[in-house]
């Protein structure tokens, strides 16, 4: 007699109290740091629907001390993102740390040039803090934080 044993995927099993191990911690590493990359590279195509598609639905944000929903943030990116004419989002000093086997931080530094339709280009730097969280197969940002300065001259 044979037995088939059902397969279910319910992602990481692992007892709540079982700590992370080195292997995986650099596998949600690579994952998140690899999400963040493609977040990135959807803001410099000016994609807003590939941006968007980062978001969680129960996604919000702090931009410069002011909370926004994810309605209000996917309103924005659609209205604003389309119409430039050069976006380049330069992340840097990208760090990740795993926090349990569905989340992670990731903090980073930005450098952003945009040039809006009429031509005005405007540029800033700060920091930006994103919280990722496995849903099923995928990485999704659920909140960020979001600073913006002068550039430095």
């Amino acid at each position: 007699m044979h037995y088939v044993l059902p397969l279910v995927l319910v992602g990481d099993c692992r007892p709540p109290d079982q700590p992370l191990t080195d292997a995986d911690r650099r596998t949600i590493t690579t994952s998140v740091d690899s999400a963040t990359r493609a977040f990135e590279q959807a803001q410099r195509a000016r994609d807003p629907e590939r941006a968007i598609g980062h978001l969680a639905p129960d996604f919000y944000m702090y931009n410069d001390g002011v909370r926004s929903s994810h309605d209000s943030v996917v309103a924005g990116i659609r209205r604003t993102m389309g119409t430039f004419r050069h976006l380049e989002p330069g992340f840097a000093n990208v760090e990740v740390r795993a926090l349990g086997p569905a989340a992670a931080l990731v903090s980073l530094t930005f450098r952003d040039s945009i040039t809006t339709a009429s031509g005005e280009t405007r540029r800033f730097r700060g920091a930006t803090t994103l919280v990722w969280e496995r849903r099923g197969a995928d990485w999704l940002i659920v909140y960020a934080d979001a600073d913006h300065y002068p550039p430095v001259p």
